[in-house]
C-alpha cells in the first residue's frame, strides 16, 4: 500500500477489517512488527535525502566549479582555461594572458560580449577562485594558471562535450584486471598468492604458445581506437589532480608557518623537526603521494619502455589509421605528465627550502616578537577597557625615543656632495703586463672549488641521461680536483635539495693527484631540470 507520508510504494500490511489473514492468531506471536521497521526505513532514507541535499546544497554554494558552470561567461572562460593553459597547471605569465585575451575578445565579439579589459577580468576570476595569480620570477612577472576548481570544471564539460557511447570491453578488462591485481595483493595467505600467480603463469604460457604459432587475433580500427581513447581518459584527471596537489602543499606551507609563530601551539617542536632535516612538505600525504608518482614516472627504464609502446601503437596499421589529434595526445601523453609533474617537483622543493631559509632567518624571529608583542598589547587593551581605565579620548604618557641625528632646524639639512671628497694621493699608474691566464685559473683552484666546471658536469650529465645521482655525474665526468670535487657536488645538491626517492646511499669513487683511487659512501642526492634552471 501506498505511504501517504512519503508518497511513494511501501510493502506495509493491511489492517483493514474486512482483510483475513491466512495464518492464525498464533503463527503471529514470534512475527517480526514489519510495519516498524518499513517505518524506521522511511524515516531513516527521508532523513538520508535531507542530510544529502543539505550537504549538496552547501557544496553547489561554496564550490567555485559550481560557480563557474553557472557563470553568464562560463564558455568563454573555460574556452580561455582550455586554450591557453592545455597542461593544466603550467602557468603562463600574465602579459602574455593578456595580450592573448586582447586578440580573441576581438575574434569572439560577435558571440560574446566582453566589454571590459582582461586585467579586469583576470582580477575578477582570481577573486572567484578560477585562477591563481602568482608573482612568478623577476624575468616575467606575475603569472596565471587555473585553479584546481577551475580544471575540475572544465574536465566535467569535456567529459559531457564527449560522452562515452557505450561500456567498452577494453573498459571492462581493465577493470577486471585492476580487481586481480588488487585481491592478489591485499591477500596475505601465501599459498593463495603463489597460487593466483601460477595461474597468471600458465595463462601467459598459453599465450605465449599461440603466439608462436599465429593463433592470435589483432584488432581492429575500431578495437584499437576504443582502448586509446581509454587511455586518454584516464589521463584527463592528471592535470587537476596535480593542481590539487599544489594547492595541498602550499596550504600545509602556510599551515606550518602559522604553527612556526603561534606562541602557544607546537612551535618546538615543529622547529626541532625541521632543524633536524625533517621535510613536512615531502612527508605530507599530498607529498607522498606525489613523491610516489613521480618516482615511477622519472624512472629511467619504466619512461623507456612507455615510450616504447606509444612508439608501436602508433606505427601499428590500427594505430595510423588514428584520428591525428588523437595520434597527437597519445604521442605527448606522458611527455606532457612529465612537464607538469616537473612543476609540481619544483613547488614542492621550493617551499620545502623556503620553510628551512624562513625559520634560520632573522625575519622570522622579527615576525615570531611581532605576534608576541601584538598578543600582549591586546591582553592590555582588554585589561584596562575592562578596568575601566580607557575613555572616548585618552592621553597616552609614552615616552618617545631620539634618534641618533640630532636636528635643530630643518635648514639646517644638507645633503652630501660626493663631488666634494678630495683625494690627497697621486694615483698610481698601473703597467700592464703578461700573466698566464691559465695558471692563474689553477692557482686559484688549488684553494678553491671550480663550482663552473661542476655546474657544466651536471647540465651535461642531466641533458645526456635525465636525473642523475652524484656518483652518475662523477662517473660520467671525472672529478678534476679530486675530493673537492665531491664536496663541491654534495654542496650543490644539499643547497638545491630534490626528493630523496628512495633513501638510500651510494658509494662514489675519484682519483687523487698521485694516481691513487679513493671511494666514499655518501646520501644518494639528485640533480634534474629543477636544479639546472635553479643554477641559471
Amino acid at each position: 500500500m501506498t505511504c501517504h507520508r512519503h508518497g511513494e510504494f511501501c510493502h506495509m500490511p493491511r489492517t483493514d477489517p474486512l482483510y483475513t489473514p491466512t495464518r492464525k492468531p498464533k503463527d503471529r506471536i514470534n512475527e517480526p512488527d514489519t510495519t516498524a521497521h518499513v517505518r524506521h526505513s522511511c524515516q531513516n532514507r527521508v532523513m538520508s535525502v535531507e542530510a544529502r541535499a543539505l550537504s549538496l546544497r552547501r557544496l553547489m554554494h561554496n564550490s567555485a566549479a559550481v560557480r563557474l558552470l553557472a557563470a553568464d561567461n562560463a564558455p568563454v572562460i573555460l574556452a580561455l582555461i582550455a586554450e591557453y593553459f592545455p597542461r593544466g597547471t603550467r602557468a603562463r605569465p600574465a602579459a602574455e594572458v593578456y595580450e592573448l585575451m586582447v586578440t580573441d575578445f576581438e575574434v569572439i565579439a560577435n558571440d560574446f560580449a566582453m566589454p571590459r579589459t582582461p586585467q579586469s577580468y583576470c582580477t575578477d576570476w582570481v577573486k572567484a577562485g578560477w585562477l591563481v595569480r602568482k608573482s612568478g620570477k623577476s624575468s616575467h612577472g606575475e603569472t596565471l594558471e587555473p585553479s584546481e576548481d577551475a580544471l575540475s570544471a572544465l574536465e566535467a564539460i569535456e567529459r559531457w562535450e564527449s560522452p562515452v557511447s557505450a561500456v567498452t570491453a577494453s573498459r571492462v578488462e581493465s577493470i577486471s584486471s585492476a580487481l586481480q591485481r588488487l585481491a592478489r595483493d591485499t591477500n596475505k595467505d601465501i599459498a593463495s598468492r603463489v597460487a593466483s600467480l601460477e595461474a597468471e603463469r600458465n595463462r601467459i604460457d598459453q599465450e605465449i604458445e599461440k603466439a608462436r604459432l599465429g593463433q592470435f587475433e589483432s584488432l581492429t580500427s575500431a578495437e584499437t581506437e576504443e582502448r586509446v581513447q581509454d587511455v586518454l581518459n584516464m589521463a584527463t584527471a592528471v592535470p587537476s589532480d596535480f593542481a590539487r596537489v599544489r594547492h595541498e602543499l602550499e596550504a600545509l606551507n602556510h599551515q606550518l608557518r602559522r604553527q612556526l609563530l603561534d606562541p602557544e601551539g607546537y612551535r618546538g617542536d615543529v622547529l626541532e623537526e625541521i632543524f633536524t632535516g625533517v621535510d613536512h612538505i615531502a612527508e605530507s600525504e599530498a607529498g607522498r603521494s606525489f613523491r610516489g608518482f613521480y618516482s615511477l614516472l622519472m624512472d629511467r627504464e619504466r619512461s623507456a619502455w612507455l615510450d616504447q609502446w606509444i612508439k608501436e601503437v602508433l606505427e601499428s596499421d590500427t594505430g595510423q589509421e588514428l584520428a591525428p589529434e588523437m595520434r597527437q595526445h597519445l604521442r605527448n601523453l606522458f611527455r606532457d605528465m612529465e612537464d607538469t609533474s616537473f612543476d609540481v617537483n619544483q613547488t614542492m622543493t621550493g617551499l620545502a627550502r623556503s620553510l628551512r631559509n624562513y625559520v634560520s632567518s632573522e625575519q622570522f624571529a622579527e615576525d615570531r616578537r611581532m605576534i608576541e608583542l601584538l598578543r600582549e598589547a591586546r591582553g592590555m587593551a582588554i585589561d584596562a577597557a575592562q578596568n575601566s581605565e580607557l575613555k572616548a579620548f585618552h592621553r597616552m604618557e609614552t615616552p618617545l625615543q631620539r634618534i641618533g641625528m640630532s636636528i635643530h632646524s630643518v635648514s639646517r639639512i644638507r645633503l652630501a656632495n660626493p663631488g666634494r671628497e678630495v683625494v690627497e694621493e697621486s694615483p698610481e699608474a698601473f703597467q700592464p703586463g703578461e700573466e698566464n691566464a691559465e695558471a692563474l685559473l689553477e692557482l686559484v683552484r688549488e684553494s678553491e672549488i671550480d663550482f663552473e666546471e661542476l655546474h657544466e658536469m651536471i647540465r651535461k650529465a642531466v641533458d645526456k641521461a635525465g636525473p642523475c645521482t652524484i656518483g652518475q655525474v662523477l662517473q660520467a665526468y671525472p672529478a678534476t680536483q679530486g675530493l673537492a670535487s665531491v664536496v663541491g657536488l654534495v654542496h650543490i645538491a644539499d643547497q638545491h635539495p630534490l626528493p630523496d626517492l628512495r633513501n638510500s646511499t651510494e658509494k662514489v669513487f675519484w682519483t687523487e693527484e698521485n694516481g691513487t683511487t679513493r671511494a666514499a659512501l655518501i646520501p644518494t642526492m639528485y640533480f634534474d631540470r629543477t636544479t639546472i634552471e635553479e643554477l641559471l
